[in-house]
């Protein structure tokens, strides 16, 4: 005899049996898998594939971002994370403009404790360090050169230094500056540079075992060199 499918729809006891099999299957997952699982149908599967590609760069380097194993590691299919992101630079993009959000927002939060300018500049080239040391993973998206030649939002906030450059070797439209601004734009650069590179060795352990407030006093000694470019 054939069953109704709206009678068994409409059965109690088939509800709550359907019910137990969905409590029984949630229980036998891993809790990894859980909170993946919830990320993905709550609807916060780009988080989630951020937040993964994040601690795979923290454990083995940008380079060890692949979506197939983001796809692993947030427990959903290998398509999944492409509704969200058209490709793997798509997702470092986003990555490095959340980065460079995050460091912006840093610097200008340090740079209002202090009235005069040189100091303000000095406050943002500290804070810069600190945020490599805090947020390893992020810095190493965010020194990425092809992932910042991929985002119109990343080259315009780096276009300052171009056009410092620029104007240092004379290729600025409309005329030579005087040695007075090239002399200036010069150690405003050299400043950058200095905060870039010492970020650099501390965060790839040139330096040692270092924490966060040793590397922020060490930055502000250092910044202190080329108090003139900051």
């Amino acid at each position: 005899m054939l069953v109704s499918l709206t009678s068994i729809a409409s059965d109690p006891l088939g509800e709550q049996a359907r019910r137990r099999l969905a409590v029984a299957r949630r229980s036998s997952k891993t809790e990894p898998e859980r909170k993946a699982d919830d990320a993905y149908h709550h609807g916060h599967l780009r988080t989630a594939l951020l937040q993964a590609a994040l601690e795979t760069i923290a454990a083995r380097g940008v380079d060890a971002v692949k979506m197939n194993e983001l796809a692993r590691l947030t427990g959903v299919s290998v398509a999944a994370p492409f509704r969200h992101f058209p490709n793997r630079q798509a997702l470092l993009v986003a990555l490095a403009e959340d980065a460079a959000q995050r460091l912006q927002a840093r610097m200008e939060a340090a740079a209002r404790s202090h009235e005069d300018p040189t100091e303000a500049h000095r406050a943002r080239g500290v804070a810069y360090v600190r945020f490599a040391v805090e947020e390893p993973a992020y810095f190493a998206v965010l020194s990425r050169a092809e992932v910042i030649a991929a985002s119109p939002v990343l080259q315009r906030m780096s276009a300052m230094n171009i056009e410092a450059m620029d104007l240092i070797l004379g290729k600025r439209r409309g005329g030579d500056a005087t040695p007075t601004l090239v002399r200036r734009t010069a150690g405003v650069l050299a400043a950058q540079a200095l905060t870039f590179g010492l970020a650099r060795m501390i965060v790839e352990g040139l330096l040692g075992d270092i924490t966060a407030e040793q590397a922020e006093r060490l930055a502000h000694e250092v910044t202190g060199v080329l108090g003139e470019g900051l």
